[in-house]
């Protein structure tokens, strides 16, 4: 087994999800079906809240055992649904802090990791998903990303999309009524287009109260390419995440 050009990153709060952390059976799930050795670098940032102290301390614990570095912020955050600007502000600084670390930004790619999600494979191993992912961004500097869907299924099988091979799929141009755009469902990126991209965004903060956050992240990624469909996703078939979040 050989280390991939690629960081783990992943993005986790104190507060959970409902009450419930899920960041034990999220990296618990991740390491069943791939050694965690194989990422040049391993990170997870924690958003901690005041009073939340031993909290922090048992994910800072945790994470030690598996040789994952922890960064930390801390902000008094709440749910997206009580106030949406205030968590996408929050999250939006919480990347461009992680992006932003130097040993991250030696690798090219970097996957990007929600602390809810589990990742299911068919027909297929991870690693070879994740080489057969970054061997498809090599070969298509064009590209941005590749996406495991949140899906198994289409939830419109009619949906469209172009399919560049039998493994990885590319949205189409009117692929959603915004066109296609990136989502923070897991995904190989490279890092510096996440990271040049998120600086900007620093810039454009207070508007995310009324532009949702992933069709803001979708707008200025296109700026990283002059490609009109820079958005590629794994056969859903294949690989995909369930969240439980």
């Amino acid at each position: 087994m050989s280390t991939l050009p690629v960081n783990l990153i992943v993005f986790c709060t104190t507060m959970g999800h409902g009450g419930r952390h899920t960041y034990q059976d999220c990296l618990d799930n991740l390491r069943s079906k791939v050694d965690l050795s194989i990422f040049s670098n391993k990170l997870l940032h924690l958003k901690s809240r005041d009073g939340e102290e031993n909290i922090a301390d048992t994910i800072k614990s945790f994470c030690s055992d598996l040789d994952i570095r922890v960064i930390e912020t801390k902000e008094n955050i709440v749910h997206h649904s009580e106030n949406h600007l205030t968590h996408s502000a929050g999250y939006f600084k919480d990347i461009f802090k992680s992006y932003s670390d130097p040993i991250i930004r030696q690798q090219k790619y970097s996957f990007w990791l929600e602390d809810d999600e589990l990742i299911q494979t068919n027909k297929i191993d991870l690693e070879d998903g994740f080489k057969k992912s970054i061997e498809f961004l090599e070969e298509n500097p064009k590209q941005i990303c590749v996406r495991f869907n949140r899906a198994k299924d289409f939830k419109d099988d009619d949906s469209e999309y172009l399919v560049e091979n039998e493994n990885i799929f590319t949205q189409a141009i009117n692929y959603t009524q915004y066109g296609p755009t990136f989502t923070f469902q897991p995904n190989i990126n490279r890092t510096d287009q996440i990271f040049t991209a998120w600086k900007e965004a620093q810039n454009h903060l207070d508007k995310l109260g009324k532009v949702h956050c992933e069709i803001m992240s979708g707008f200025l990624l296109k700026k990283m390419t002059d490609c009109e469909t820079p958005f590629s996703f794994f056969n859903p078939k294949k690989i995909y995440s369930k969240t439980i979040g």
